[in-house]
């Protein structure tokens, strides 16, 4: 079940709690238009990921929020206060900023760390001991104090990565702003700095905007997503919101599934394949399979042919069904329906259409009842008819025997293959 957005998030949406406001800001690069008219906000305790394909103009709204590249139109503001009138010293103290890639320079990793107290020291102000507790006590947390001494340009990329991590956290800003911090990390120090991230949100309450290519960690750490295209935003909101095929093709260019995560519940993405990929190499390139399925009984099939190519389309689903949500998360076509409902007259004569309009019919192994049986009447009618058997050997019937009778019927005309050679089928009857 997706979680209410609503429910979730009501706390985030309190308007007392707004820490960045950017409204209509433009940046221009070169002559050219990078960011287009973006708005957004940003709430204490919250973390919105922007994400959006290579060139959409992420980064170069990221510097432009941080006051590193000037806008051609639109505005910024900090806590209420025009980012353009703050110092650069109390925008420091307000705001940290964490590059995409981690500078190289010879100092060593603990001085590097301390810069981020800086903001916070008189003009010749050196760091004292608080500051230095600060600075160990970050790279504890970052993994970064065993190499304190070391000099930055001798770490890894993913080493200084988390070394300038450090130095956010020491900066103490009320807004960080973070440009990809898990690119050049390994498994295990992405997830270690999501959920320093999570943490400053969480305990600290700090607003946090980052970039993020992987869709699934972004899924998993930020409250709130912004997808940006070309410049210009196409989508805001919750990752169930935001995580959609539609959006994916947009954006990405990319054909997706999106399911939950077994473990979070939260938006897991699983790409299929790129929207402009050659479909006349797959083998279900220009070809329509219609599935009679319901229950959970034609899910996985529904992922397999749209991996190989097929366009799919599926008989009547009731609300509630998970092939029902399977098909809307992959954007195929079926009837709709009410829960345990019966199956009426127009909505049979819609599935019959389906069926008409494709090249392969197959019968999915689904339980019987009386609010189905109708599907199982659809089958008749088809032509050529491929029938999934059971695992189980033994499928569910609550119709006083007529589902068995109808789909014997069609096992003894067309006969029966295990799901795992459906594929295979196809392909013989696609070279006949």
């Amino acid at each position: 079940m997706i979680p209410s957005a609503a429910a979730e998030y009501a706390g985030l949406r309190d308007t007392s709690l707004l820490l960045l406001r950017v409204e209509g800001l433009s940046t221009m690069l070169d002559g050219q238009t990078i960011v287009d008219s973006v708005s957004l906000e940003v709430r204490r305790g919250e973390v919105l990921g922007i994400v959006g394909a290579n060139g959409s103009g992420k980064t170069t709204l990221l510097r432009t929020i941080a006051g590193l590249l000037d806008p051609e139109s639109g505005s910024v503001q900090i806590d209420s206060l025009p980012g353009s009138e703050l110092s650069y010293r109390d925008r420091a103290r307000m705001m940290a900023y964490m590059p995409q890639q981690a500078e190289q320079h010879p100092f060593i990793a603990l001085e590097t760390v301390l810069m981020g107290r800086y903001p916070h020291l008189g003009r010749f102000e050196l760091e004292g001991a608080d500051d230095r507790e600060m600075a160990y006590v970050a790279m504890g947390r970052t993994g970064t104090a065993e190499f304190a001494n070391r000099r930055l340009d001798t770490l890894s990329g993913g080493e200084r990565q988390r070394v300038v991590l450090a130095r956010v956290l020491v900066q103490q800003a009320d807004l960080l702003l973070m440009d990809e911090p898990t690119a050049s990390l390994d498994l295990h120090h992405q997830i270690l700095t999501m959920d320093i991230v999570r943490e400053e949100a969480d305990g600290r309450k700090a607003g946090v905007i980052v970039i993020m290519h992987d869709l699934s960690l972004a899924a998993r750490f930020c409250d709130r997503l912004l997808v940006l295209y070309r410049g210009h935003k196409i989508a805001e909101g919750t990752p169930w919101e935001v995580l959609t095929p539609e959006n994916l093709r947009a954006a990405f260019n990319i054909e997706g599934l999106v399911e939950p995560d077994p473990v979070t519940g939260k938006p897991h993405v699983l790409v299929l394949g790129s929207k402009d990929s050659n479909h006349g190499e797959l083998a279900g390139s220009g070809r329509t399979v219609h599935l009679i399925c319901g229950a959970g009984s034609g899910r996985r099939l529904m992922y397999q042919l749209r991996v190989s190519g097929y366009t799919v389309t599926a008989g009547v689903l009731g609300i509630g069904d998970s092939d029902r949500e399977a098909a809307e998360r992959l954007g195929v076509k079926y009837v709709g329906a009410s829960p345990f409902s019966e199956i009426n007259d127009s909505q049979h004569s819609e599935h019959i259409e389906l069926i008409r309009a494709s090249d392969h019919i197959v019968l999915c192994p689904m339980a019987m009842g009386m609010n189905n049986l109708r599907n199982i009447e659809a089958a008749v009618a088809a032509g050529s008819l491929i029938v999934v058997e059971s695992p189980d050997r033994e499928i569910s019937d609550f119709t006083d025997g007529k589902g068995h009778e109808l789909r014997g019927d069609l096992v003894r005309r067309n006969g029966q293959v295990p799901e795992s050679s459906v594929l295979f089928e196809l392909a013989r009857l696609a070279s006949r």
